[in-house]
């Protein structure tokens, strides 16, 4: 395989997991695990290297996803921006019967 099949292997595989909604999850699920939408400063030089560590390895992911695929990137954020409403939806509604 040359190296021009194997990148446009590897585009079509972004493009096919980026395809799927629960594609678009797991990749979503990653780029937040990898810490890339908050800050890696922990105030401890160690645990912040770290954390930055991580945090290149998502914007990896998240550069290859949003350079291939901007569209689905933005479809899937929308998806996970509906997640975390439903989800805060459910611990409201549940606080509320608790009361």
């Amino acid at each position: 395989m040359t190296p021009e099949q194997r990148r446009q292997r590897q585009i079509d595989d972004v493009k096919q997991v980026m395809s799927s909604e629960s594609g678009r999850r797991f990749v979503w699920r990653l780029l937040e695990q990898a810490g890339v939408f908050r800050t890696s400063f922990t105030g401890e030089t160690n645990s912040t290297m770290f954390r930055e560590g991580n945090r290149n390895a998502g914007l990896a992911l998240f550069n290859e996803v949003f350079g291939l695929c901007p569209a689905l990137y933005l479809k899937m954020a929308a998806e996970a921006q509906e997640d975390r409403d439903q989800q805060a939806a459910v611990k409201v509604n549940g606080e509320q019967e608790e009361s």
